[in-house]
């Protein structure tokens, strides 16, 4: 089967590996559709896994289940998440099932895009969800993503009625846009340098656009949402939180990145600094609602499509910001 494997100088390639068995609890998934993340161009990071199969924004049909399975037949559509946590440890039984040990350990087999992927058991069991009948694939490989974002909204006590300001406007800063709009934010205003993805952050609900090759944004903000990972965008990211607001970190940095900030500011105008990674099951059974029910309409942000023998070009598309939002894989029914 075609799979796609991260090289060593961080670029990928369309590699053929062994279909994966399928044991006790356990299922196979065709996947359908699967979405390239931000994080899987951030050259620093995708090195990391090197050799390994990248991918995890996937959606897909079920070919064949284990023995032991409940719930789950052929042929039903289905999102899995790559993680899955044990939900009886003190980390999960406190809601942190990112830092659970079973959580990072697990994983699909070989990853999210190959031709046919592994569910293991625990994943398959405890964050694995069918498709409802409305949705496309494509609209539910989503679920992953619009996840990691309820779940950012969740750290930052987003509520409604309080205004936030996205930075970066890629595929997760557009979910913010629209999630917001969705939660009732009272002003919702959008930054980043390129025309195209401002341009769909006015369709998605943002009332404020600032371009930042020109401008800054204005006045100050409850939550301010920073999707890039980079310690100059953070510190400007900063002024704009009102006093009392939150400043939310969604991207990671690399290792050697540091960040300054002002301890007297942050202090005295009692500023939240508030990071957060991935999601949890409780965070993908939300998203999946939204997604369902209309609230965050995702189809649209679909730019591109390309058959998983171009992969290659597929993620050379997605790290040009013109023109596109979100690239998708694509698999050939077998």
């Amino acid at each position: 089967m075609k799979a796609v494997e991260v090289q060593s100088d961080g670029s990928v390639s369309v590699v053929e590996r062994e279909v994966p068995t399928v044991g006790e609890g356990e299922a196979l998934l065709r996947p359908t559709a699967a979405g390239i993340c931000g994080s899987d161009l951030l050259d620093w990071y995708v090195r990391l896994k090197t050799g390994t199969v990248i991918g995890h924004e996937i959606a897909g049909e079920i070919l064949q289940v284990g023995r032991g399975v409940t719930g789950f037949t052929p042929g039903d559509r289905v999102v899995p998440h790559h993680h899955a946590p044990c939900l009886v440890c003190e980390l999960c039984l406190a809601g942190r099932y990112v830092h659970c040990e079973a959580w990072r350990s697990s994983r699909l087999d070989p990853g999210g895009m190959a031709e046919y992927v592994r569910i293991p058991a625990d994943n398959l069991a405890r964050d694995t969800l069918k498709i409802p009948e409305r949705l496309s694939d494509e609209e539910a490989a989503w679920t992953e993503p619009l996840a990691t974002v309820v779940k950012a909204f969740a750290r930052a006590r987003f509520a409604a009625g309080q205004s936030i300001l996205i930075i970066g406007l890629g595929s997760a800063g557009q979910l913010a846009v629209r999630l917001a709009r969705a939660r009732g934010a009272s002003r919702i205003a959008g930054a980043d340098r390129v025309r195209f993805r401002l341009e769909m952050a006015d369709r998605g609900g943002a009332e404020e656009l600032v371009d930042v090759r020109s401008a800054q944004p204005r006045g100050s903000f409850d939550v301010v949402f920073v999707c890039p990972g980079k310690s100059d965008v953070i510190q400007q990211a900063a002024s704009r939180v009102a006093p009392g607001g939150t400043l939310l970190l969604f991207t990671m940095a690399p290792p050697n990145e540091k960040l300054t900030l002002s301890s007297y500011e942050l202090y005295f105008r009692e500023v939240s600094l508030v990071p957060s990674y991935s999601c949890g099951p409780g965070d993908t059974r939300e998203a999946l609602e939204l997604l369902d029910s209309g609230r965050v309409r995702v189809a649209d942000l679909i730019t591109h499509r390309f058959p998983i023998a171009r992969a290659a070009e597929a993620f050379e598309r997605a790290r040009d910001p013109e023109g596109s939002v979100k690239v998708m894989v694509t698999f050939a029914a077998s």
